[in-house]
């Protein structure tokens, strides 16, 4: 009978790839010296590699090692150490659902490896249902894995600090606000620079002669092909302006329709305009998104030579409007334009201006806000606020509150500290941050914090300036604030040591209730009797006590001197909100596993380790808050 041994080398590193790395290093490589050998070539390794993550952190420069020769590159090593990364994100992991203590320190840590995680934390999606933590895992990788990307987005806008009028990365710096609301899904950043980069590709394919076009001809010609292809400028229905899937550049760039704002289908025009040579750049018209474009030096837009180093001037540039037209727009339309909104319309107008990227991402921010703010109004139900806010994934309304979070980011990142306005947002941006987004803590460590310090220097170098800087507009305090909560210890609520308690609150965490005016459902996290305060992680918004439409006082509920009621009130976890306040009148207890939405389940997480179906309850992960439920 033949033996492994009886066969030659080369099929033997053939039937290696069918092994995994795994039963390579504990079985297969152990069995001889020549199979040793063979089971650790390195180019068996790099396949391992490339099969077992398919995500790497940019500090690997996995392109240069995938051009070099594979001998040259220690593809066993590499794949160890990330087998030893996926180890300490499993142990801190565990962590984070095992205690709230250090919670924010841990997605830290997590985050800080950078994507080398992103594959782990994804796996963790089809983790057993018979584990005991499982909604917590789900919930906190998935969780993890948003700041991640939050981190990532947040990292490309930081990195326009210090050169404010760079024209630079536009893909990358719209396609930062996809990371947001990315989640589980593939348009990231490098999808969108993958796209745009097909994009040029196949034109140049279709248009091997295009080089040789003026650059008026090379502008119109390449708009002309993407409307044909439909890749900028589909219509849709004037009413659903403020969805948020016209807003995303990568979620449009992934759609077959490629429906799109003017501003994402101008940006798309100039990106592949830039990467065939052409120089071109977004304008911040108002009303609408226009595109200017230049020659290159000592020439004209219709290729004549010039002999002048003078800067182009309005009447020097070219400008189109890629979302409805297939030609050059009239300088004389974009002046009547001005007129029509009442601005300056001479040729010196900064809205004849190439304009830099920054000021392009503050423009999408305040569409994001306006889509927030088009819903934020509206009853929950309503259909409105299903469609502005449906993407891929994620529910409607959390992602239109992630993405009004994502454009305050954008707003300090991308604008200049050493001026007194950068802070106009801060407050709202610190206080979403610590009662909704915690784990971002490493967040505003690592990128508002620097942005804060140029600002306070800015405001100490003003002769007679008063520093009022208190609460929500001091950096440092936040920070340090929110630190100190997650360290601590927990504040336990006790039923047993008090009758009254007994007495008085009737329901215990876990339990699945619907509400007796509004009628949506959510699991209870909290709760308080008569003169007792909730514990600091339950405190609620102005935007989650107005739902329950009860005064709010934000002093009263932050923590500042809060002031205990008579009433018995209870908090609650709902798809789009795990801070909801609710008094106990309309609380009314579901039984039934089937009327729970299966969106539940997933921002269950948060605070529960499973769901029971017989007692139709979820099982408590907070324990250390309420150790008697």
């Amino acid at each position: 009978m033949a033996q492994l041994s009886d066969f030659p080398d080369e099929i033997i590193r053939h039937v290696l790839h069918f092994v995994s790395a795994e039963d390579n290093l504990r079985i297969f490589q152990l069995a001889s010296r020549r199979l040793h050998n063979i089971a650790n070539e390195p180019l068996l390794w790099r396949t391992y590699c490339l099969r077992c993550f398919h995500f790497w952190d940019a500090r690997h420069n996995l392109e240069k090692k995938l051009k070099a020769r594979a001998s040259s590159v220690g593809w066993k090593d590499l794949w160890l150490k990330r087998r030893r990364t996926n180890f300490r994100v499993e142990r801190w992991l565990d962590g984070i659902v095992r205690t709230t203590r250090g919670q924010a320190r841990r997605v830290a840590a997590i985050c800080e490896l950078g994507l080398d995680v992103k594959d782990y934390l994804l796996d963790q999606r089809y983790i057993d249902d018979s584990d005991e933590y499982v909604l917590a895992k789900k919930y906190w990788a998935q969780a993890t894995l948003d700041s991640l990307h939050r981190g990532l987005a947040v990292e490309v806008w930081f990195s326009y600090q210090g050169r404010l009028n760079s024209r630079e990365h536009l893909d990358a710096a719209l396609g930062a606000f996809d990371m947001f609301v990315l989640h589980d899904q593939d348009h990231d950043l490098n999808y969108i620079a993958r796209t745009l980069d097909q994009y040029a590709i196949q034109y140049i394919t279709e248009h091997p002669h295009s080089k040789r076009f003026n650059t008026r001809d090379k502008a119109i010609n390449l708009m002309r092909w993407l409307r044909l292809k439909n890749y900028i400028g589909a219509e849709f229905p004037i009413s659903e302006y403020r969805n948020l899937q016209y807003c995303l550049i990568g979620h449009v760039l992934s759609e077959r329709e490629h429906a799109s704002l003017p501003l994402v289908a101008a940006a798309i025009f100039v990106c592949v305009a830039q990467r065939l040579g052409i120089n071109a750049a977004c304008l911040n018209f108002p009303g609408h998104a226009y595109v200017s474009v230049e020659p290159p030096a000592g020439e004209d837009l219709d290729g004549e030579l010039v002999w002048s180093n003078k800067r182009p001037t309005a009447l020097h540039r070219m400008y189109i409007d890629p979302f409805t037209s297939d030609h050059e727009v009239p300088i004389e339309h974009l002046r009547a334009k001005l007129v029509e909104h009442g601005w300056e319309s001479d040729d010196d107008s900064a809205s004849f201006q190439p304009s830099p990227v920054p000021i392009i991402v503050q423009r999408m921010a305040k569409n994001l806000k306006a889509s927030w703010a088009e819903v934020y109004t509206l009853p929950e139900n309503d259909p409105k606020i299903i469609s502005t806010g449906r993407l891929r994934t994620g529910v409607p309304l959390r992602n239109l509150n992630t993405a009004k979070y994502a454009a305050m980011w954008a707003d300090l990142m991308t604008k200049d500290p050493a001026t007194f306005r950068w802070s106009d947002s801060l407050s709202r941006l610190l206080a979403e941050c610590s009662q909704h987004w915690s784990e971002d803590l490493w967040i505003l460590e690592k990128y508002l914090s620097p942005v804060y310090e140029a600002y306070d220097s800015f405001l100490k170098r003003q002769p007679m300036a008063m520093d009022d800087r208190v609460g929500w507009q001091h950096v440092p305090d936040i920070i340090r604030m929110m630190n100190n909560l997650d360290n601590r210890g927990s504040t336990a609520c006790h039923r047993r040591y008090t009758e009254d308690i007994q007495r008085s609150v009737h329901y215990k965490i876990g339990q699945v209730f619907r509400h007796k005016r509004y009628g949506y459902v959510g699991v209870i996290n909290g709760w308080r009797s008569k003169n007792m305060m909730l514990p600091d992680p339950h405190t609620v918004s102005h935007e989650d006590a107005r739902v329950e439409g009860g005064r709010f006082d934000m002093y009263s509920e932050m923590g500042y001197g809060r002031r205990p009621t008579d009433k018995i009130f209870y908090t609650c976890v709902r798809p789009a909100y795990c801070r909801l306040r609710i008094a106990q009148e309309n609380v009314e207890i579901i039984t039934d596993p089937a009327e729970i939405p299966e969106e539940l389940f997933i921002a269950a997480g948060r605070f529960f380790k499973r769901f029971d179906r017989e007692s139709c309850r979820f099982v408590s992960n907070i324990k250390e808050y309420y150790p008697d439920d």
